[in-house]
């Protein structure tokens, strides 16, 4: 089990929080933080180093204060069960055949403005998270994710948090002001956040039940067309569209509107409800269901 205050960034890493962007200009910046990371974070992908380097300019330039402690390793056996209980800010959950044991990162982010860095460096100090491996009945391991701060003004802070693991099973994620990613899971997922986008794109057939939710976002739901569900998608002021090159769709309600889609994939009986506000839902059964770029516009 870990238990801890996150600490400062080990010298091979940079953090930029402190520095005015006209003393350190945003190419040397982006440059510099993809160096930092690269040599830091083996278990990353181009795209990840690109994306982190791209959030410490856009932190700095902010004048928003960010930490990020060494990725925690852990061995885990099979395929890793993964609960996540943050107060607030993104998490990805991903699988990655590459990799031979669990890694997990969390990155603090305090936004208290300008003039409040003390304030903000205090705040990140006073942060804390755990990560815990529990068995599970019937075997195979829960990794379980929390995180917390006792700052009063919690809602200046975030954590970020990325997980990958060589296999993933089920996901459960509770956050806030953040978006959530998942992607090569076998199992369930149950996710709820708010004002933030939602991925979950998986090439294994999902069969049990789904819950996405959130606001301010949009949610992408890419599967294969063994997959099955009672699709139950709503997104109040924005719409949903979807698009099944494999499989077979039964329509449930006559009242089937540019936001709203209520229909059966494959005969299935578990449910897969959908809830977002103001942005787009897109379902995609397709026959690879995770190649697609950083951008989405269609399912």
């Amino acid at each position: 089990m870990v238990n801890r205050p996150l600490r400062a960034l080990p010298s091979s890493c940079i953090a930029f929080a402190w520095m005015p962007v006209a003393v350190l200009p945003a190419a040397l910046a982006a440059l510099l933080a993809l160096a930092g990371l690269s040599a830091c974070a083996p278990h990353r992908t181009l795209e990840d180093e690109i994306v982190r380097s791209g959030q410490a300019v856009g932190d700095a330039a902010r004048w928003r204060t960010f930490d990020t402690e060494e990725p925690l390793e852990l061995k885990t056996t099979g395929a890793l069960a993964v609960e996540v209980d943050n107060f607030a800010g993104p998490v990805v959950i991903r699988a990655d055949r590459k990799v031979e044991r669990t890694f997990v990162e969390v990155r603090r982010v305090a936004n208290h403005g300008l003039g409040r860095w003390n304030e903000s460096w205090d705040a990140l100090e006073t942060a804390q998270w755990t990560a815990t491996l529990e068995p599970r009945t019937g075997g195979g391991e829960t990794l379980l994710i929390r995180t917390d701060t006792p700052d009063a003004e919690k809602h200046f802070q975030s954590m970020e948090i990325l997980v990958v693991t060589p296999a993933l099973d089920t996901v459960k994620v509770r956050s806030t002001r953040g978006g959530v990613t998942v992607i090569e899971n076998r199992g369930v997922v149950d996710i709820e956040t708010t004002r933030g986008d939602v991925r979950v794109m998986t090439p294994w057939p999902m069969t049990g039940p789904m819950t996405v939710v959130t606001s301010e976002g949009s949610i992408d739901y890419r599967v294969r067309g063994e997959s099955r569900g009672v699709f139950d998608c709503e997104s109040r002021g924005g719409e949903v569209r979807q698009r099944a090159e494999f499989g077979k769709w039964i329509a449930l309600d006559k009242g089937n509107d540019h936001d709203r889609f209520r229909a059966v994939l494959n005969d299935g009986t578990n449910p897969v409800v959908l809830r977002t506000t103001e942005q787009p839902i897109r379902v995609a059964v397709v026959p690879d269901p995770t190649k697609v770029g950083p951008i989405i516009r269609d399912p």
